[in-house]
């Protein structure tokens, strides 16, 4: 609509029907017609700026659990024909631990050591208490 004032006040000046309102009209229709199109323009510039931001969020979603998922790990030690699994050993050393009158609660950390020439796991628990098992 606002294009049509801006054509028929330009058609007004080629007629030579030129008055000061035709030509405030013309000047008044351009400038409105262009402050229309920079507003479609900006809205059409924001639309395409949304998803890209949406997508950069996710993808840094994406990277923030990725960095927080911690890599599950496997181990089995063969010797000899046995197999024995990380798990089973230590289950072995919380069940020596727990014999020896403490608490499965009181495990702070537990450091391992397989010697597998001896069938043994030696352990040190709380970087304190030592002790060993027999695979």
């Amino acid at each position: 609509m606002v294009r049509k004032k801006a054509l028929a006040a330009k058609e007004a000046v080629k007629t030579e029907e030129v008055s000061a309102e035709a030509v405030k009209e013309a000047a008044s229709a351009k400038k409105e017609a262009e402050a229309a199109e920079s507003e479609n323009r900006k809205a059409a510039a924001a639309e395409k700026a949304e998803p890209a931001k949406a997508t950069r969020g996710r993808k840094a979603a994406a990277k923030k659990t990725a960095k927080k998922a911690e890599m599950k790990t496997s181990l089995s030690v063969q010797y000899m024909g046995k197999d024995i699994s990380e798990k089973d050993i230590i289950a072995l050393v919380k069940k020596d631990w727990t014999a020896g009158k403490h608490k499965i609660g009181d495990i702070q950390t537990m450091d391992l050591y397989v010697k597998v020439e001896e069938n043994t796991v030696y352990y040190v628990i709380n970087g304190e208490e030592t002790g060993s098992v027999a695979i």
